[in-house]
């Protein structure tokens, strides 16, 4: 005998939930702290309980914000270890500017002092845009 199949509504978007399917299975997530529950949990108290006993601060606040968590939560991906990470490339690419442009200089690593406002230029055109560089 095989047990109900719950399905996911977009009203659980209030207590916090989004959904994620396995093995052709719905599966509430938690967009708070991205816990997946078991299909059994797809139930309005259920869902409520968590959101309550475990993000309290959370309770009284809009169905829009758990909308851009939710939305948020979708552009990230999974690695290899099933855990969730954003994409830091830009952030790595600064990172490395800001080393070469030391190297560069081929003075000691204190020349990071005179060099900051180049850097953080550099750094805040790579990942905030073009923009960004010609205001600061």
């Amino acid at each position: 005998m095989s047990t109900k199949k719950r399905k996911f509504t977009e009203d659980y978007v209030k207590f916090g939930f989004t959904c994620i399917e396995k093995d052709e299975l719905q599966l509430p997530q938690c967009v708070i702290c991205m816990k997946v529950l078991s299909n059994y949990s797809m139930k309005p108290n259920r869902l409520e309980r968590h959101l309550k006993h475990h993000h309290s601060t959370l309770v009284l606040k809009t169905k829009e914000l758990f909308s851009s968590k939710a939305e948020s939560l979708k552009r990230m991906r999974l690695d290899k270890s099933r855990s969730y990470h954003t994409d830091v490339s830009h952030h790595l690419k600064a990172s490395f500017e800001i080393g070469f442009m030391k190297q560069k200089q081929k003075k000691p690593h204190t020349i990071g002092e005179e060099l900051i406002k180049l850097c953080v230029q550099k750094v805040s055109q790579i990942i905030l845009g073009e923009n960004a560089e010609q205001k600061m």
